[in-house]
């Protein structure tokens, strides 16, 4: 750092320590304050002034560009300045004195350092014990649901089972791998690189399928020259040149003109909200209702839709507001707060009639939270490094934040698994953001007031959301623990196939009483009642109809999970059938057969999701799935082993055509899912 000249350097301690000084007795009040821990403020630490200086109050002497912490006798005595090298400094050594240093007393500085080492280290004692410690304060209507999920998190470092690990050599050198430290990227798809054991690892993602050796001698010639053509990487090459999405803003109404937002009812802004809120909030909790209802919109309506992070929060949700409404229409379902058993537009339906509804609302909130975004020079970093603090997950901010860090990590581990693309390390963090609690909102001047009705709900979707990050963690177990083939025919092997199994069965058991479902609903779920062509009931007419989209989606996916993670533990036999046909055992063959059946009719894309398309969440998940799907059903139908054919499941034609027109309803909306669909109709 360069010198500054005395000019520079009394200006510039006058301008810091005149105000300091001014209110000298509010700054030694400071130094008990609670709102510091106990420390001196900031520019007290900072203050380059010495113990006497301060003592004395001589604010403006010349300020010394250095301080010795710890002078020794001969430079005090002739006060020149001490480089403090030991056992002697310069002055000593050069006029060969003998150099004594003596222990000065404390200043208020020192007190303060030592304090902050202190507290240092209470945290990170704190953050060590951070999950027991939060375990205990669980609600205990959560306590079963919360136990599971946090005992899946401290197992995951260890081997499977002490029966497991010693039933054969090779599971000994298999043991599992960390949640919290993902292997080493990949930037290509494995293929025959054995690793020191003769294991091959065996992709998780369903693209990657079309390059399973066994695969290969099956599929049609023509589908993998088009494939090479693309390239191994084409889902992300495609996605990254997608063109974006138009800038035009349509006002509502057309003749509002520029200012339309200044003209659009509450009504409306209100209607979209509570959509959203009924909808895609429950599935993903990233957003408090009542704290948007009684503060965002608020803010919004008093200063109008201004360049404020409030103002692109509230156009968001109205975007996603516009998609959840076309959902209650395509679903049939009444809107939020509305009477009668069907879908009856509002006066504000026109908000939502766009070639790609919302876009307007996204596009007002995109121009603006470019003004809102700081740039990367020194005094942004010095911002949020300034705005950083300890996060109270007790407390109702610190719980929202665990909610956004467990939903972005759900559809970060997808997009990474699918995609092979480098983790962000966000997984790391495991450990110290406890699972959300789900704490209700409230401050001073504001209760939340809620129905019994609407608290019953609430608990179900944090109930959900619970059940979903449980699942997470499991999906990610099989993928390190079964992933693997060797040509020896001894993985995978059986007894940690076994206790997966056994993982996924306990989720399903530990789920709360309103989440439950049987083998029944399984294999014949509700909404397989409604054919694509049979028009969707009113809502009194079919007891069995969940009673909003939201439910929908919540009660399928759980079933659709549970399949989920059936199939991926039988894949790993699928490709070791594919490639080595003949050295199948019977339970080889039981396990391919029980995969394939849980790659059937998957729920959450049949029945009334035929019609309510708009309200299915990460469609690109299941277009990918269903990718890969359709060539696995292809290639055991194609294989010259009958044993291995007679695996397929009754009715696995009609399945194949339902995947194949869910991709063809999705292409539209995705160039990588288009040329998925140009690879399949290649078959």
């Amino acid at each position: 750092m360069s010198k500054r000249s005395y000019d520079e350097s009394s200006a510039a301690a006058a301008t810091r320590h005149g105000p300091t000084h001014s209110r000298a007795g509010s700054v030694h009040e400071s130094t008990n304050n609670s709102s510091n821990n106990g420390l001196p403020p900031i520019n007290e630490l900072l203050s380059p002034t010495t113990d006497d200086q301060e003592s004395q109050g001589h604010h403006t002497k010349k300020p010394r560009n250095f301080i010795a912490t710890v002078a020794c006798e001969n430079c005090r005595l002739k006060k020149t300045r001490c480089d403090e090298s030991r056992p002697k400094c310069g002055l000593c050594k050069t006029l060969g004195l003998e150099c004594v240093y003596n222990e000065r007393k404390l200043s208020k500085k020192d007190h303060s350092l030592s304090l902050i080492m202190s507290t240092l280290h209470r945290l990170e004692t704190k953050l060590e014990s951070l999950p027991s410690a939060v375990y205990d304060t669980f609600q205990p209507t959560t306590a079963h649901v919360l136990q599971a999920v946090e005992g899946l998190r401290e197992t995951s470092t260890r081997p499977l089972t002490s029966h497991a690990r010693s039933s054969s050599a090779q599971y000994a050198q298999a043991t599992t791998p960390s949640v919290l430290e993902p292997p080493e990227f990949e930037s290509r798809e494995p293929q025959d690189a054995a690793d020191a054991t003769g294991r091959v690892p065996i992709s998780f993602s369903q693209h990657g399928v079309v390059l399973w050796p066994g695969a290969r001698t099956l599929l049609p010639e023509r589908l993998l020259a088009a494939h090479e053509r693309l390239g191994k990487n084409y889902v992300i090459h495609v996605e990254m040149s997608r063109p974006p999405l138009p800038m035009y803003i349509d006002p509502f109404p057309p003749h509002a003109g520029d200012r339309w937002l200044e003209t659009i009812p509450f009504a409306t802004i209100k209607g979209l909200s509570d959509a959203y809120f009924a909808s895609f909030n429950p599935i993903s909790p990233i957003m408090d209702k009542h704290f948007f209802f009684s503060f965002t919109i608020g803010r919004v309506m008093q200063n109008g839709f201004g360049y404020s992070m409030e103002t692109c929060i509230v156009l968001t949700v109205m975007a996603l507001g516009c998609l959840a409404v076309q959902a209650y229409q395509q679903g049939n379902y009444p809107l939020p707060g509305t009477q009668g058993t069907h879908f009856e537009p509002p006066e504000w339906i026109g908000a939502i009639l766009e070639e790609q509804p919302g876009l307007r609302f996204f596009n007002e909130a995109r121009r603006r939270i470019g003004f809102l975004m700081c740039e990367n020079d020194i005094q942004s970093c010095q911002f949020y490094l300034l705005s950083s603090h300890e996060i109270n997950f007790d407390e109702w901010e610190g719980d929202m934040k665990s909610r956004v860090f467990w939903n972005t990590l759900m559809y970060e581990t997808i997009l990474v698994q699918e995609l092979h693309l480098a983790p962000s390390g966000l997984s790391r963090l495991e450990d110290y953001v406890p699972i959300p609690k789900f704490i209700n909102f409230s401050t001073t001047g504001y209760v939340s007031r809620m129905a019994a009705s609407e608290q019953q709900d609430d608990s179900f979707f944090q109930y959900h959301f619970l059940a979903q990050v449980a699942h997470r963690i499991i999906l990610t177990r099989i993928r390190h623990t079964l992933y693997f083939f060797s040509d020896s025919g001894t993985f995978p092997h059986p007894a940690i196939n076994t206790e997966l199994h056994h993982q996924v069965e306990q989720w399903r058991l530990n789920l709360p009483p309103a989440l439950q479902f049987s083998d029944h609903q399984i294999s014949t779920p509700l909404e397989t009642a409604a054919s694509p062509s049979t028009p969707v009931p009113a809502l009194s007419i079919d007891p069995r109809r969940p009673v909003s989209p939201a439910t929908a989606v919540a009660e399928s996916m759980l079933r659709g999970r549970y399949m989920i993670a059936k199939f991926h533990i039988g894949r790993p036999y699928l490709y070791k059938a594919l490639r080595i046909p003949n050295s199948l055992t019977k339970d080889d063959l039981e396990q391919v057969k029980s995969g394939l059946q849980n790659a059937m009719d998957w729920p959450v894309v049949r029945g009334v999701f035929r019609q309510m398309k708009a309200c299915i969440p990460i469609k690109f998940a299941f277009c990918s799935q269903f990718f890969g799907q359709i060539l696995l059903f292809y290639c055991v139908s194609h294989s010259p082993n009958p044993r291995l054919r007679e695996t397929l499941p009754p009715g696995w034609e009609r399945w194949y055509e339902d995947m194949f027109r869910f991709i063809e309803d999705c292409a539209p909306y995705s160039p990588a899912i288009a040329k998925d669909l140009e690879l399949l109709r290649l078959l």
